[in-house]
């Protein structure tokens, strides 16, 4: 069996009623990401992930997840209101709809002046107001309202209500599941033509109700110096862990230090690394745990990367997830 390479995937373009998404690399049978260079060209990152298993993701990940990919990386661009949502968590995806949690990081590529992130409860909420206010049209009034500027991120944990709305683009990073409770979706429920479906009973004991937690849940990347924000650790959740890297010089990439695929998300500049064509700002690349070390070589004018690791499973035997197929 020949030896992995780093990976670049083929985006595929999903319309959406405020604008679309880039999937840029996702595990779904239906939608599996297709592999674009080397001699994989034209597999899927299912098959390869059955093919390869530990080699790909990293023994101990493997079997934890068995055939399941556990990451969904996406590219958002909003032009209109996206909806007022929550996700729920592993435990009640998996009780109730044989699925995965949905939780997510956002981080902010472009906005124009009147967009706007909404993002968690004001002031502590509960069921009946959030009810209220969605079936008459005000849910909005309840969330903290952000004004995205590039370099802003949001981690979004489970049961966390959230929105967004005019121009702007962000890279999405995510358990790979795309359970979506809708509460309120600007008026388009109301138009039969516009209509959309609505989960708000669902929804209601998914959600957490305390007031949003701002400073464990966003933060602002914008004018941070290269030499003293160059490693920056995100978020680290045991669903993924999220580094900034500000590349001014090659660095190399131990995957031992990690024990597991590495996602690099090409945010600004270029970079190359052996094996494949160079990754330009948009491009998302995965790196086999099975590789030794990688080395990243930026462009000129340097590069920007969110890079993107899986951390260990536990090590009890509690698995809050749906069962491995």
């Amino acid at each position: 069996m020949k030896k992995l390479y780093p990976l670049k995937f083929k985006p595929q373009w999903m319309p959406k009623a405020w604008g679309g998404e880039s999937w840029d690399l996702c595990g779904f049978d239906k939608e599996a990401s297709v592999v674009a260079e080397g001699f994989l060209a034209d597999n899927d990152l299912p098959d390869i992930l059955e093919t390869y298993m530990g080699d790909l993701v990293g023994d101990k990940i493997f079997e934890w997840h068995n055939l399941y990919f556990p990451l969904l990386i996406k590219r958002l661009i909003v032009e209109d209101r996206l909806s007022v949502q929550v996700h729920p968590d592993d435990t009640v995806a998996a009780e109730r709809f044989d699925d995965y949690g949905k939780t997510e990081f956002w981080y902010v590529l472009e906005a124009d002046a009147d967009a706007r992130i909404y993002m968690g409860f004001k002031e502590d909420c509960d069921a009946s107001t959030l009810y209220k206010a969605c079936k008459e049209g005000w849910a909005q009034e309840l969330l903290n309202a952000y004004v995205p500027k590039p370099g802003d991120c949001f981690f979004i944990p489970t049961g966390t209500v959230h929105a967004a709305c005019g121009k702007l683009k962000m890279s999405e990073i995510q358990e790979s599941s795309d359970l979506t409770f809708r509460l309120y979706d600007w008026g388009r429920e109301f138009n039969p033509s516009t209509r959309r479906a609505i989960h708000l009973d669902e929804a209601l004991d998914c959600i957490n109700y305390k007031k949003y937690d701002e400073a464990a849940c966003s933060c602002h990347l914008e004018g941070l110096s290269a030499k003293d924000e160059a490693v920056r650790v995100l978020v680290s959740d045991p669903h993924f862990v999220i580094t900034s890297l500000r590349l001014t010089a090659p660095a190399r990439l131990r995957l031992e230090d990690f024990n597991s695929c590495v996602v690099l998300i090409c945010l600004e500049g270029s970079f190359s690394v052996e094996g494949c064509s160079p990754v330009t700002a948009g491009e998302t690349l995965l790196i086999p745990a099975s590789l030794d070390t990688v080395q990243l070589t930026p462009a000129p004018g340097g590069a920007h990367l969110l890079q993107v690791h899986l951390p260990q499973p536990p090590k009890d035997d509690i698995y809050d997830g749906p069962e491995p197929e």
